[in-house]
């Protein structure tokens, strides 16, 4: 991935300049994983899913999509209507919720983000037998939108510290469709771990979760640099609670949504998180699926100002 001066990517509307970018160092799977994530605070492992069962998962997806008119024909190009009968169908928070958690529980799914090739890999890192939240993070970003920069510690943290993010793409993700982002070295910045230990999003609702400093001031200030990459399907990136991350915005002229999903792994001899564990995880202020902004409509999920 070669950054020109002028790039495609953004945050919030401003330009990242090419002098904060860097390509992510990529992992092989033979590699000690568990030395190379501590010491980089992430791992970028290509092919470790089946292709084809993923092209499937991102496929069943969008038919689901386009079923509620958010998606235009042909569904499979993931093109956003920029319509939706989604709250017309599902009018409640309730009724919204279990819409997604129908998509995210669904097989084609599944076998993809908790499946034996990720196992393996989990198993390796964790050098013990892993075990995985029954709760699952789908999102769909459409043009204009991007997660804020955070850490994952706030929203997960009452069981083992011993958690790992996996974030995978459904779809090829280039430049300008909002790829994910970490800030280098952030996993050892003790300011940040000092600010955000312990807070439990769920019992502190008015303190934000999130690092409310825009990412390029915060970056200035670290002297750090953006890592990111051109992602495919079959990729996934793996990194703990205190890695600082995020993503661009999904800049993409045709309005292609960005599908992917994050899921949590820790050791099973290790307590899990009871709100996302289980047959049917509470979750968030106990909504289920429901407290995702991916069980909105698309046209509600306004662009980050």
């Amino acid at each position: 991935m070669n950054f020109q001066c002028e790039t495609g990517f953004t945050l919030r509307g401003r330009s990242i300049p090419s002098t904060m970018l860097k390509t992510m160092d990529e992992t092989s799977l033979s590699d000690d994983l568990s030395a190379k994530l501590e010491k980089d605070g992430y791992l970028l492992l290509r092919n470790v899913y089946d292709v084809n069962e993923v092209i499937e998962a991102r496929r069943m997806i969008l038919k689901s999509l386009h079923e509620v008119g958010e998606v235009k024909e042909p569904y499979d190009s993931g093109i956003f209507s920029g319509d939706s009968n989604r709250r017309r169908i599902y009018p409640t928070t309730k009724d919204l919720g279990e819409f997604w958690r129908k998509i995210s529980e669904m097989e084609e799914l599944r076998r993809v983000i908790n499946g034996k090739n990720i196992m393996r890999v989990m198993n390796s890192i964790f050098e013990e037998e892993a075990s995985h939240f029954s709760f699952a993070w789908l999102r769909a970003m459409v043009k204009g939108k991007a997660s804020p920069v955070h850490v994952d510690h706030p929203y997960m943290n009452r069981g083992t510290d011993k958690l790992v993010t996996c974030w995978t793409p459904l779809s090829e993700i280039s430049e300008d469709e909002g790829t994910l982002y970490v800030m280098r070295e952030s996993h050892l910045w003790s300011d940040i771990r000092h600010k955000f230990l312990g807070l439990d999003i769920d019992k502190n609702p008015s303190i934000p979760g999130h690092i409310e400093e825009h990412p390029e001031e915060l970056l200035n200030r670290k002297k750090s640099i953006f890592l990111t990459s051109n992602f495919n399907p079959g990729d996934c990136l793996i990194f703990g609670m205190f890695t600082v991350h995020g993503s661009f915005d999904n800049n993409n002229q045709n309005g292609k949504i960005r599908l992917s999903c994050d899921t949590r792994f820790q050791p099973k001899s290790e307590l899990m998180d009871p709100r996302f564990a289980g047959p049917e995880p509470k979750a968030h202020g106990g909504l289920g699926y429901g407290c995702l902004s991916s069980s909105l409509p698309l046209t509600e999920t306004a662009p980050l100002k």
